[in-house]
């Protein structure tokens, strides 16, 4: 489709040819465009950008970009991103948080990396959660084809029945934003049948890791045993009936697997100032289990409105055993939930044992490369003043990515400081994120708005300077991976 629109964007009579300066007051019928050159458009920005950063720092400037996902600044992103780094503002408005952030970031916290790629052509089986590969991402879907024409059976949960579910094996029909209680439920079906690959949970994660009941933390080593200062954890061996220490990455090495308790309670002995206290201990994988029991077939069909025959049918294609390739991305990313709603997603696909598995979600080694963001340009205490890091101190402010929310009640009120200016990357605030309402008032509050952009968006009419781009049929773009093999 992006194809087929080349010719009508590319030669739109719309488009924005030249620089453009605001001659109206914010707020007027129209900005009263007036064309200067690129020598007096660009020296304004820096000037006007430079002055803020001189006066209330380089936070009072925020940037929005627009995801580079579905658009053509794919290309451009990490360049952009380098740009706003050395200029030092922690404020970048991004999609992350209704697009990425889940699949690429939250899925760390289970993974410790991001989503892998799916290695759709070897599978047995083709997971595809809230994602429609055949309208956005056809490199992605060339590849199920051919994993489906080698036998791959396919689950496709989304609540619309699009082309992919009518082709799939087993279509789950999710209420929206109840991905999470879909995904307890299929756990919840494969421990209770042990169909989960029990050695790649004994071996590869830490559902052996007893977990501490007073506290909630994973029970150490220095813990147990005064002075250690190791990082090991505790994990209870059932043939010696007793607490031993472990090293997180020599568990397939040192011990057998098959001696570790996966469920039960345990007490443990700890020394602390010179006492002896008991402790209550559970694995990390009972805690699992007993999170997931309350989703039985017919709870999860009223939460969720998928029938218990379909997530039945779904239990037996995801399975241990089974090679199975998985790409989780909008239909999750858009909900309240979304952090949590993926690392149930996540943690599902680790029971299947599938991870970094030929057939699986593998981890692809990219080819070697500079990065030229400048991530880590910006100091610590620089990138601490992110809008709403105090809220989400994990979240994307912690990478500088800031929510729109956040970033007009900087703009409208001041809060936690007042942002001033914003140089903008294609996005259109008023329409593609929530409360159109909130986000014009706060680009008419801006003291200076500088829009970089093809066309003249409603955004773009709250500019100070309008700055015109090309579009990607008219400059050479480098894109390192592709994200779909190790090509």
């Amino acid at each position: 489709m992006k194809g087929h629109a080349a010719p009508e964007i590319v030669h739109s009579p719309h488009r924005q040819l030249y620089p453009l300066r605001r001659t109206t007051p914010k707020g007027s019928a129209g900005p009263g465009w007036q064309r200067i050159t690129w020598e007096e458009a660009l020296s304004e920005t820096a000037r006007r950008l430079g002055e803020i950063k001189a006066e209330s720092g380089a936070e009072a400037v925020a940037f929005a970009i627009t995801s580079p996902s579905g658009t053509p600044l794919s290309d451009s992103i990490d360049w952009i991103e380098r740009f706003i780094r050395h200029f030092g503002s922690p404020n970048i408005c991004f999609a992350t948080e209704i697009c990425n952030w889940h699949k690429d970031f939250a899925h760390a916290f289970t993974f410790g990396c991001a989503m892998p790629t799916a290695d759709y052509e070897n599978a047995d089986t083709i997971l595809l959660w809230g994602h429609n590969p055949a309208n956005t991402w056809l490199a992605q879907a060339h590849a199920i084809g051919r994993g489906r024409k080698k036998g791959a059976a396919m689950v496709v949960v989304d609540p619309r029945p699009i082309a992919l579910a009518h082709q799939a094996d087993v279509w789950l029909p999710v209420r929206p934003g109840t991905d999470a209680a879909l995904a307890l439920g299929l756990i919840r079906m494969l421990i209770e049948t042990r169909r989960y690959d029990e050695d790649f949970v004994r071996r590869w994660t830490n559902g052996p890791f007893l977990v501490r009941t007073d506290n909630g933390t994973l029970l150490r080593a220095r813990d147990l045993l005064p002075g250690d200062e190791t990082e090991r954890y505790i994990v209870w061996d059932e043939q010696a009936g007793c607490p031993i220490a472990i090293d997180p990455g020599a568990v397939r090495s040192s011990i057998d697997p098959q001696r570790l308790a996966l469920r039960g309670t345990f007490t443990v002995t700890l020394e602390a100032d010179g006492q002896r206290v008991d402790i209550g201990c559970m694995p990390a994988f009972e805690h699992l289990t007993r999170e997931a029991e309350p989703y039985d077939a017919l709870h999860v069909q009223a939460v969720t409105n998928v029938p218990p025959e379909a997530l039945r049918a779904a239990a037996d294609l995801l399975c241990g055993g089974r090679r199975i390739a998985y790409h989780a991305w909008s239909g999750l990313a858009q909900h309240t939930n979304a952090t949590q709603a993926d690392r149930a997603v996540a943690t599902l696909y680790a029971l299947s044992g599938s991870f970094d598995r030929i057939g699986g979600n593998r981890i692809r080694r990219s080819p070697p490369y500079n990065p030229v963001n400048a991530f880590g340009y910006i100091p610590k205490e620089q990138m601490a003043k992110a809008l709403g890091i105090s809220e989400r101190p994990i979240g994307p402010p912690a990478m500088g990515w800031v929510t729109a929310r956040d970033l007009y009640r900087a703009v409208s009120e001041g809060v936690p400081y007042k942002v001033r200016g914003m140089m903008a990357f294609g996005t259109n605030l008023s329409l593609s994120q929530a409360d159109s309402r909130t986000a014009e008032a706060a680009l008419k509050a801006l003291e200076f708005h500088v829009h970089c952009d093809l066309f003249e968006t409603p955004a773009a009419r709250n500019a100070d300077i309008f700055l015109p781009v090309n579009s990607p049929w008219e400059h050479e773009g480098l894109r390192i991976g592709f994200e779909i093999s190790a090509a």
